[in-house]
């Protein structure tokens, strides 16, 4: 491949990132890192706060969340874009914010994705659990059923429902890894 289309496709590959609220370093969208908000200590602007708030990540809203990612993640739809939080353009829109959750409980959740990956790998429609951990419910009941799915499940439970660009008709087997992550899906906001 040309050097000149190497440079276009890492271009396109930095802009979608950045466009979708993507990072590569750990930091916010925005380039921030959630430093210097509010921690309830010395009134407002507080003493070198740590992302926003110390309310617990389930209690606070989509742009605190935002500001509090050293400590939290938000839970959205694809395409979700922080630009109301933030001064940023983002290249993808669309997606709702659906909730904020620990960073610990996440960690846990891609542990327990990561064994099913391993268990799985080779099999089909494994690569579309790549998300499941912010997009399916909640983190702790989907950990509890990958773990399952990784302990006693079998890997054909990951069928071709999880691919989001397949096309094909739902299955009509009992699939106890779906009904499981079923019982983790909240109610959508209005």
């Amino acid at each position: 491949m040309p050097l000149a289309s190497k440079l276009v496709a890492f271009s396109l590959l930095a802009l979608s990132l950045v466009g979708c609220g993507g990072t590569i370093t750990g930091s916010n969208p925005d380039g921030s890192t959630g430093q210097g908000a509010s921690t309830g200590q010395g009134g407002a602007t507080g003493q070198g706060g740590q992302g926003g708030s110390t309310a617990p990540c389930s209690a606070l809203s989509e742009c605190e969340c935002y500001m509090a990612g050293d400590r939290c993640t938000a839970r959205t739809e694809a395409c979700w874009c922080p630009d109301a939080c933030a001064p940023i353009d983002c290249i993808c829109a669309g997606g709702r914010f659906l909730g904020c959750q620990d960073n610990t409980v996440v960690a846990s959740c891609t542990t327990a994705l990561t064994a099913v990956e391993t268990k799985c790998a080779g099999q089909s429609f494994v690569e579309f659990l790549d998300a499941i951990c912010s997009s399916a419910g909640n983190p702790t009941c989907v950990a509890g059923c990958l773990a399952n799915l990784a302990a006693t499940g079998s890997c054909s439970e990951i069928d071709c429902g999880f691919c989001t660009l397949c096309d094909c008709a739902p299955s009509t087997a009992p699939n106890p890894f779906r009904a499981c992550l079923q019982t983790c899906a909240p109610p959508l906001p209005n």
